[in-house]
C-alpha cells in the first residue's frame, strides 16, 4: 500500500478520507485498475482532496482511454483551492502540456512558496528553458537545488546533469559529481 503523505507530502494528513485513498490507489497496481479508478472517484466526489489530486493525474495521463486536459484541470483547480501544494504542481503539469507556460510558472511558483519539493523541479525547468519565464539558467540551478536539499531526486539528478555538463564552470562539474555519486550511492544501499 502506498503511504499518501510521501506521495503528495503532510497535506496528507489533512484529508480525512487518506486511509480509503491509500487503499484504493494501491488497487491501480492490480490487474482490475479501473476498480480503484471507480474508488478515488467515489472518494473524490465525497471530498478526498488526495483523490481529486489522484483523479486529475489519471486523466492528465491519459487512464480514461485518452488525455483530458480540460477535466484534470477542473479537478486540480478543486484540490488548488483547497490548499494542497500537490494540486498546484499537477494543476502546474496540466498547463504546460496544454501550452499555457506562463500559468503553468504562476502554479509552480505556488508550490514552490508552500515549500514543495517537486515544484522546485518543475519550475527550474521553465527557467533553464525560457517556458512562460525569461530564461535564467541561475535561477534555474538554485531551484534545484532547493530540491535536491530536500531529498527530490528528479531535481538532484537534473543539477547533477547540467553542472556536470559544465553549467558553473568547474566548481559545478564538482558539485554535480557530488550529487550524482549521492545518487548511485543511495541506488547501491536501495535507498531510493
Amino acid at each position: 500500500m502506498i503511504d499518501a503523505v510521501e506521495l503528495y507530502g503532510l497535506e496528507a494528513l489533512d484529508d480525512p478520507f487518506r486511509e480509503a485513498f491509500e487503499a484504493a490507489h494501491a488497487l491501480l497496481d492490480e490487474p482490475e485498475w479501473e476498480h480503484g479508478l471507480e474508488k478515488l472517484e467515489t472518494l473524490a466526489y465525497a471530498g478526498s482532496m488526495l483523490s481529486t489530486i489522484c483523479v486529475a493525474g489519471c486523466m492528465l495521463n491519459g487512464w480514461y482511454d485518452r488525455e483530458d486536459l480540460p477535466g484534470a484541470e477542473a479537478w486540480y483547480r478543486v484540490a488548488a483551492e483547497a490548499g494542497y501544494s500537490a494540486a498546484f504542481v499537477g494543476l502546474g503539469a496540466t498547463y504546460h502540456r496544454m501550452g499555457r507556460f506562463s500559468d503553468a510558472a504562476v502554479a509552480y511558483e505556488e508550490a514552490a512558496a508552500r515549500d514543495y519539493p517537486p515544484a522546485y523541479h518543475r519550475l527550474a525547468l521553465l527557467y533553464w528553458y525560457g517556458e512562460g519565464v525569461s530564461p535564467d539558467r541561475q535561477r534555474a540551478l538554485n531551484l534545484w537545488r532547493s530540491g535536491a536539499s530536500q531529498g527530490h531526486q528528479q531535481a538532484r539528478h537534473a543539477l547533477a546533469r547540467v553542472l556536470i555538463h559544465g553549467a558553473g564552470g568547474l566548481r559545478g562539474r564538482i558539485e554535480g559529481l557530488r550529487y550524482a555519486f549521492q545518487s548511485v550511492a543511495e541506488i547501491l544501499r536501495g535507498t531510493t
